[in-house]
């Protein structure tokens, strides 16, 4: 029997018309048993802003969350039910924004949570509004995850056997309603997966409850062979496969978080995005195997790379080198990206998701301090990465050889081929990234 978990971004949750829409999304496919909503449009910012102001700003932004919430909730048919439990989550993120914060970590992750907790209540009451069976399901019973407050890590052993569990009480007809991005850790404090981290939610629950079907539910009709705000001749992808997907999301795909497959992919749960404005606009199904896997699937731009250079005499036929290199990398929490290696240098790109997740910054000062002691260190940035992504890129040689031709014109920095058939990166300076990415384009994929 199919069994699809539906997740709903922020601005499919935005406002009561919203939110209607995504009930008609579920009112048409019975398979829909679990939903997974992000906070409503503007909620999750001005909660983050809390957690940095204090006084009177503090006051004015709850204020501003209160207003978004009751502007749906007025609108329900049974607005009265509703409203208490509404304002008694509200009266508690307000005692709780008083609360001191010595474990300022997971304080915020508790703040943050209540985007969601609030969005998933409007959304099940305006479920059954429609005439469907619905409540809500507390995603900190389900998802656990360990104690880095701000990017837990999920224990997904654990979450399957509370999903399994959950997944035998679930009355047939009734859609279960809960938030993406928040868990909790073994002692039941709220932990939150980091920005973007629904989609990833969403993924570890379908996988945890064996669904068949993943549904993303955004405000775009599926995944573009590139960005469409650079290039008026993108399209939307029907199709693509895990491996294609997967690496889109590494290399600057905004409409996925770069974790976010990482279940389905083991799982083998197939995957549908599609914009939840216009559900008949078609969207873009990630399977394992996809009906066709073209050389050159799409083009990613991620910009604000970070390039960093190390050189030394001491590589030369020497053993250790990179093992040293790394270990400081690794002992300060810094992310590598790409790397590319010669006779005496090393040139590496900062993964900003990995390494500044935590606000720290990409090559902490003491980190480079040490790498100085034995190497020279040269540190740029102002670049972006411009990544060729579809099927045997390094075993075709006229991908790489038109790709080059193309942007002749363009200095170009790090290329990066072969460790993965399904890409082909290098860096080039940030403000020629967009020209570069409508060059390639109009050349390889119009």
């Amino acid at each position: 029997m199919t069994f699809t978990v539906a997740k709903f971004g922020g601005t499919s949750v935005a406002d009561y018309a919203s939110m209607l829409r995504c009930a008609e999304i579920i009112q048409s496919n019975p398979s829909i048993r679990l939903v997974v909503v992000s906070a409503c449009a503007g909620v999750t910012n001005r909660l983050v802003a809390i957690a940095a102001q204090q006084g009177m700003q503090v006051e004015k932004l709850l204020n501003e969350i209160y207003e978004i919430h009751f502007a749906i909730q007025k609108k329900l048919k049974n607005a009265s039910q509703v409203q208490k439990s509404l304002e008694q989550l509200h009266h508690k993120l307000a005692l709780h924004c008083q609360k001191t914060t010595e474990g300022r970590a997971s304080w915020r992750d508790e703040l943050l949570s209540f985007g969601e907790r609030c969005s998933s209540l409007l959304f099940s009451s305006l479920l059954v509004e429609q005439g469907l069976r619905s409540s809500t399901l507390d995603a900190r019973q389900l998802l656990k995850t360990n104690s880095d407050f701000g990017r837990a890590q999920p224990d997904e052993v654990t979450t399957k056997s509370h999903c399994l569990e959950q997944k035998q009480k679930l009355e047939s007809g009734c859609v279960r309603v809960t938030q993406g991005f928040i868990g909790s850790d073994e002692n039941n404090q709220t932990t939150t997966l980091g920005r973007g981290g629904s989609d990833y939610s969403a993924a570890l629950l379908a996988a945890g409850f064996n669904a068949t079907d993943l549904q993303i539910w955004t405000d775009v009709a599926g995944i573009y062979t590139t960005d469409p705000r650079i290039c008026p001749s993108a399209r939307a992808i029907a199709e693509m496969s895990f491996s294609e997907a997967a690496e889109l999301a590494t290399f600057g795909a905004k409409i996925l978080h770069p974790s976010s497959l990482a279940p389905a992919i083991k799982n083998d749960i197939r995957v549908f995005i599609g914009n939840s404005q216009d559900a008949l606009s078609g969207g873009t199904y990630i399977s394992a195997s996809p009906t066709s896997r073209p050389d050159v699937r799409a083009i990613a731009l991620r910009r604000d790379q970070t390039l960093v250079t190390v050189h030394s005499l001491n590589m030369l036929h020497a053993s250790g080198f990179l093992a040293r290199l790394f270990e400081i990398l690794a002992r300060y929490n810094v992310s590598v990206d790409l790397v590319t290696t010669s006779e005496v240098s090393i040139a590496l790109t900062l993964d900003e998701g990995g390494s500044a997740a935590n606000g720290q910054a990409l090559l902490p000062a003491a980190a480079l301090e040490e790498l100085e002691q034995f190497c020279r260190v040269e540190v740029e940035t102002g670049l972006s990465l411009v990544a060729i992504i579809g099927n045997g890129i390094g075993r075709d040689a006229h991908i790489s050889q038109l790709t080059f031709n193309t942007v002749n014109d363009y200095a170009v920095r790090l290329i990066c081929q072969g460790a993965s058939e399904h890409n082909l990166c290098f860096l080039v300076a940030d403000n020629e990234g967009e020209n570069v990415i409508r060059t390639l384009h109009d050349r390889i994929l119009r």
